[in-house]
């Protein structure tokens, strides 16, 4: 064993990716069977720093020691060796498939060195889900589970490859109170059996339940590494943000202008608490939060894929109650997901199919498709949104992703949707692209559509919104203006909640 007491030490690690310093000399030391929590606000560097340590990246310099010993992690199976798992915020099981297949999965027992030997796979199975003090028939399939119970299958999953280390990220951003309750249990059972845990969470009342020390990054650097009894909740919000926190509330009242198109009322969830929103026509409306905030949740709720269980949405002063996201589409609200390949797109169609797919009937007479006028629309969006692409009928997984959020767009306008809900709008898209996307978004505000925008890129919002609402742990913990944008204010909501 180390005689240290540290089981890992990370050096000097460094990673950049194109235009990006994404690690600058940053250095972590973990003790053997503590939870050593990791915090940062968004693209502070934790999760390169992680996908390093699993694998995943390989770094550009420093290096790691692990068990006192030097070691090159080169990808994920020689992570796997030396006993670190990661348990990633989606969750990697396969659904149809038993508790007790995905926990052994690609090392199952078998009977004659030939036959997979059920009985031996469901009592180890077993044996580790017992261990962990929860109710789960390993014999049922994951989906029939719950998210806390698919996290504890996850952390099954480790504990048969034998890990010496377990990485949590935001493992609690899914779970309610109660799964949530169960998850300490779980991490206090893993450290008294000597397992040492990273936590990665943006709520920092967890930090203080669960963690023993804690590392702070902020803009890829490491800031400090400390005790958390040594801090309080303040004290860490300073640490993150890098600023003294000012006294007292900036928080701005809002002036309410031009018409009111979506209203939400005392709105809740299983997610949300009590959300009260307004998004005016002409108006770029910011949703702003951490990694399982509610930001996101929100624009489900008015584009119809959650219902309120309390509360109610207006549009146009009209009380709502879409029962899907085709019944919101019909009142002219229009989603451009985050995940633009799965959720916006069908790749493998063209860029005239995927623009045109929500307004076929626009293009129809007497049930015959009109695709000289279809095509006609299409070429019209591809010059107004300066969609780079050989045709209209080069497939659209081949464009860049830029190309591709632009297609998402024009999609909507062709629809004549008059309401667009962003989610992430510029992720995953290079820096001229971006700015060509805010154009788009500020062009449409100023021809009288109501626009909102969820983002976890603070400084996007800032550039874009008349208004920014910051979420934090489902409920809306501030509201600021144009005239009151003060970064430093803003992220501390965000983290802290006020």
């Amino acid at each position: 064993m180390n005689k240290s007491n540290y089981i890992l030490e990370m050096k000097g690690i460094s990673k950049s990716f194109p235009g990006v310093q994404a690690l600058k000399q940053v250095d972590m030391s973990v003790k053997a069977g503590e939870v050593h929590c990791l915090i940062g606000a968004n693209g502070a560097g934790k999760s390169t720093l992680m996908k390093i340590l699993a694998g995943v990246y390989l770094k550009d310099e420093g290096e790691t020691t692990f068990q006192g010993r030097p070691v090159e992690i080169t990808d994920p199976i020689s992570s796997a060796r030396l006993g670190i798992a990661v348990i990633y915020q989606e969750l990697s099981l396969t659904q149809n498939m038993s508790v007790a297949e995905n926990i052994f999965l690609g090392k199952y027992p078998k009977k004659y060195g030939i036959f997979l030997n059920w009985t031996e796979l469901n009592q180890r199975a077993q044996a580790i889900i017992n261990d962990l003090g929860i109710k789960i028939d390993v014999k049922k399939p994951v989906s029939g589970l719950s998210i806390g119970q698919r996290q504890i299958v996850e952390l099954a999953k480790a504990l048969a490859t034998e890990a010496k280390l377990i990485v949590m990220d935001e493992p609690s951003a899914t779970l309610s109170g109660e799964e949530f309750e169960t998850l300490v249990r779980v991490i206090e059972g893993l450290k008294a059996k000597g397992i040492t845990v990273i936590y990665i969470s943006h709520r920092l009342e967890e930090l203080f339940r669960v963690g023993d020390r804690v590392t702070v990054l902020r803009d890829g650097r490491h800031i400090t590494t400390t005790d958390l009894r040594e801090l309080n909740q303040d004290q860490l919000v300073e640490l993150i943000i890098g600023h003294t926190l000012s006294k007292g509330k900036n928080e701005s009242s809002v002036m309410v202008t031009g018409e009111e198109i979506i209203s939400l009322t005392d709105v809740s969830t299983s997610k949300l608490t009590a959300i009260n929103l307004a998004l005016n026509k002409g108006e770029i409306l910011g949703l702003y939060g951490l990694v399982g905030s509610g930001r996101t949740e929100v624009l489900r709720v008015i584009y119809g894929v959650d219902k309120p269980l309390q509360g109610h949405v207006k549009i146009r002063g009209k009380k709502a109650s879409f029962k899907c996201p085709a019944d919101a589409i019909k009142s002219g609200i229009a989603m451009v997901p985050e995940n633009r390949k799965t959720q916006g797109l069908v790749l493998n169609l063209s860029v005239w199919e995927n623009s045109i797919i929500s307004s076929l009937r626009m293009f129809t007479q007497t049930g015959v498709l009109k695709y000289s006028k279809m095509y006609n629309k299409v070429s019209e969006y591809v010059g107004k949104l300066k969609i780079v692409t050989p045709s209209i009928k080069t497939p659209v997984r081949n464009l860049s992703g830029g190309n591709q959020q632009k297609v998402v767009i024009a999609k909507w306008l062709i629809r004549k949707s008059t309401i667009l809900l962003f989610d992430e709008p510029t992720q995953g898209i290079d820096i001229g692209a971006k700015e060509e996307v805010y154009s788009i978004i500020k062009d449409l505000a100023s021809k009288e559509f109501g626009v909102v925008v969820a983002s976890s890129e603070l400084e996007e919002l800032l550039q874009l919104c008349d208004r920014i609402l910051v979420m934090y742990n489902g409920k809306v913990a501030g509201e600021f203006r144009k005239d009151n944008f003060q970064e430093e204010t803003i992220l501390r909501y965000a983290v802290a909640g006020g």
